[in-house]
C-alpha cells in the first residue's frame, strides 16, 4: 500500500498551520518545528516518512511506552507502510511482544539490542512461507521473540515449552 493522504499513524486528516510550532516526531522522538500534524496530534518527520516497513516498526517500538502488545500491533498495522500480507509481520509480531514485555518490566535498555537481533532473524523468514511451507511467518516470529527474550540457543537446557 502506498501512503497517499492523511496521518501515516492513524489515517485522520492533517492540519496545516500558518505558523510552525515545536513538535516531536511520534515515531523517533526527535524535536523539530513543523506546520503540519494530524487531528490527533501525531507528527512524523521526513526521515521517518521515508523508512521501510521494518525500519518503521523498529523505530516506533524503540520509542513506544506501550505495554499492550495488541494495541501496539494495531497501531503499527494501521500504517500504510505495513502491508496486509507482507513479510513485515514476521518482524512486527516479535517486535511488539518484546517492546511490551520490556516496557512492563522497565527494561528499556534491553529493548534496542533485542529489537535489532529480532529484526535480523525475522528478515530471514521468507515471504510467502505461510502458503508454501504451511507455517505462518508471524508464528515463527513468536519463536524468535521467546528465543531472544529468554536468551535461548540451540544448546540451551531450557526448552521452548511453556508449562503450568
Amino acid at each position: 500500500m502506498t501512503f497517499r493522504s492523511g496521518c501515516i499513524i492513524c489515517s485522520t486528516d492533517l492540519i496545516y498551520a500558518s505558523e510552525a510550532e515545536k513538535i516531536c516526531c511520534t515515531v523517533c522522538g526527535v524535536e523539530t518545528t513543523s506546520t503540519v500534524k494530524c487531528k490527533n496530534g501525531h507528527y512524523v518527520c521526513d526521515n521517518c516518512h521515508s523508512l521501510s516497513a521494518n525500519e518503521w516498526i523498529e523505530q516506533f517500538c524503540l520509542n513506544s511506552q506501550e505495554a499492550d502488545p495488541i494495541r501496539l500491533a494495531d497501531t503499527l498495522m494501521r500504517s500504510p507502510l505495513v502491508n496486509m500480507h507482507g513479510p513485515e509481520h514476521h518482524f512486527l509480531v516479535p517486535a511488539v511482544l518484546l517492546t511490551a514485555s520490556y516496557n512492563v518490566q522497565n527494561e528499556i535498555d534491553k529493548k534496542k539490542i533485542s529489537l535489532r537481533k529480532t529484526r535480523e532473524r525475522a528478515e530471514k523468514v521468507l515471504g510467502g512461507i505461510c502458503g508454501f511451507w504451511g507455517t505462518c511467518g508471524a508464528a515463527v516470529g513468536n519463536g524468535i521473540f521467546l528465543s531472544i527474550y529468554w536468551d535461548i540457543t540451540p544448546l540451551s537446557v531450557i526448552t521452548m515449552k511453556l508449562s503450568k
